[in-house]
């Protein structure tokens, strides 16, 4: 999932409104146990000005907590924002039985 993130990042940071973002962070501190703490949400909206700024940082923040992170993070984006998250191909569905796939193919080559 962290790399599913990663790939979409230059579209979700074209793509997410400041309102957007506020409920990302909002969900990402509110799941259990939190993906984000106060601090780190803190240091993306404190820090950058710009909402695609902290958009990047946010994105990069969570890949780098790794796939539950980041399949949390898409969970949320698509409850918030399917279109978004259709358009960038970040279905948790779709995401999974890609990499179920892949799998597949790796293991009977």
């Amino acid at each position: 999932m962290a790399q599913e993130l990663l790939k979409a990042r230059l579209g979700l940071i074209q793509g997410v409104s400041e309102g957007l973002l506020k409920d990302l962070t909002d969900c990402l501190r509110a799941t259990n146990p939190p993906v984000l703490n106060e601090r780190e949400v803190n240091k993306i909206l404190q820090t950058h000005a710009v909402t695609q700024d902290r958009t990047g940082k946010l994105v990069d923040m969570v890949r780098n907590k790794g796939d539950q992170a980041s399949f949390i993070m898409i969970s949320i984006l698509e409850q918030r924002d399917n279109l978004l998250a259709r358009d960038l191909g970040l279905l948790t569905d779709c995401i999974e039985e890609a990499r179920m796939k892949r799998l597949d193919r790796s293991s009977n080559p």
